[in-house]
């Protein structure tokens, strides 16, 4: 455009020296072309609106469909828009996608995209930029525009069977060979009465219908009420392992969830990572709960967290401890077992909680490790890498 003001310029400055009437009409047109093209185009740029449907959660691996619509609101036409979509470089090769249409008034434009959701994080959407022009390309107007779309892919799910995990909650959903009290919500037949049995149990229409005393059977359950602690303070990593560490720490903290909603048990989280949504370097906590809603919830932040430079985990563990009830369980993942940390874990277990350790970067031999703790009747157990998961298969 400046070179076109200075043609224009020249050409004036010449049809004033000579005095030619044509060149001056001429201008005129060019002129009032130009403040029509410049009123038009600003004219629909106010006027035009995006929305993008998608689905803001991706599990680990699927493809997410982006679809931008851009809505032309105004009574003019539009004839030249460009459209210059950016997305996340983790996602996308080339982490952008463009396009060139024209719309009629009140027309709309689609520009859709496909993301591989391939690495765990939480990814804003744009910004998509447009820019619009006339009919005769004289006038140009390009405009940014961010919606604040993010898109949140979930870590890594391993399918998991059985966390083996201690409990001392009755009255649950998983079948336990042996345990103290049964489940009355679970009965598993009827045998005859014997002295001791309680009166409540008896079984009164096979009573009647063999003559003799039947009693109800019940099965053993447990109800585990497990808080999962996650340890990513960034100085407790080592150098070489912090990412591959961090990202194991948080698949198995991930899968763990997924296995105990499957298993309709209650399960909390607490962590001392960074939260880009909150925005403050304080521990992310969620209480225990149970169903999907709280699964998701948990996810939603494993999606999100981030290492940070944060206080030592057992000041955590420690606050965390007076809001725990008895009998619950206490996974902590964390990369090693300082001997701060191991003394608070044993504060945990004399405080009546169970307690599983679990190691993602550990600092020393872990058959001392695991010695020292089931010495304090704490399973401990090492995920040096994502197979290691295979023992709670």
């Amino acid at each position: 455009m400046p070179n076109l003001l200075l043609f224009l310029l020249g050409v004036l400055l010449f049809a004033a020296f000579f005095r030619y009437d044509f060149i001056f009409y001429v201008l005129y047109v060019f002129f009032f072309i130009y403040i029509g093209a410049r009123f038009w185009v600003r004219a629909v740029v106010k006027r035009i609106q995006i929305e993008r449907q998608y689905e803001p959660r991706a599990l680990h691996g699927e493809k997410q469909v982006v679809t931008v619509k851009v809505h032309n609101r105004s009574w003019l036409p539009i004839p030249y828009m460009r459209l210059h979509e950016s997305a996340p470089i983790q996602l996308k090769m080339p982490n952008f996608e463009r396009a060139v249409v024209s719309l009629r008034a009140r027309e709309s434009a689609e520009l859709s995209y496909t993301l591989d959701c391939r690495q765990r994080g939480y990814y804003e959407l744009g910004p998509l930029t447009l820019e619009v022009g006339d009919l005769f390309g004289i006038y140009r107007e390009e405009r940014q525009i961010t919606t604040g779309d993010h898109i949140a892919v979930y870590p890594r799910i391993v399918p998991l069977q059985d966390l083996r995990l201690p409990a001392q909650t009755p009255y649950g959903t998983i079948k336990r060979p042996q345990s103290l009290m049964q489940d009355p919500s679970r009965m598993m037949g009827v045998c005859p009465y014997q002295s001791g049995d309680s009166m409540r149990h008896i079984h009164w229409k096979m009573t009647a219908s063999s003559g003799q005393l039947q009693v109800k059977r019940f099965e053993p359950a447990i109800s585990i009420e497990a808080q999962l602690y996650l340890n990513l303070n960034r100085s407790e990593y080592t150098t070489q392992r912090a990412s591959q560490a961090s990202e194991l720490a948080i698949v198995t903290t991930a899968s763990f969830v997924s296995l105990l909603t499957a298993q309709r048990q209650t399960v909390g989280f607490t962590s001392n990572g960074y939260d880009p949504l909150v925005g403050e370097h304080k521990a992310v906590h969620l209480p225990s709960a149970r169903g999907e809603a709280q699964q998701t919830a948990i996810l939603d932040i494993l999606a999100r967290i981030q290492l940070t430079e944060a206080a030592p985990f057992e000041e955590l563990l420690r606050r965390a401890r007076l809001n725990l009830r008895w009998g619950g369980t206490s996974v902590v993942i964390t990369p090693h077992a300082s001997d701060a940390l191991v003394d608070t874990l044993l504060l945990l277990k004399r405080s009546g909680l169970n307690v599983v350790l679990i190691l993602v970067d550990p600092q020393s031999t872990f058959t001392v490790i695991v010695r020292r703790m089931e010495q304090a009747g704490i399973q401990a157990f090492q995920v040096w890498q994502e197979r290691d998961l295979d023992i709670w298969r």
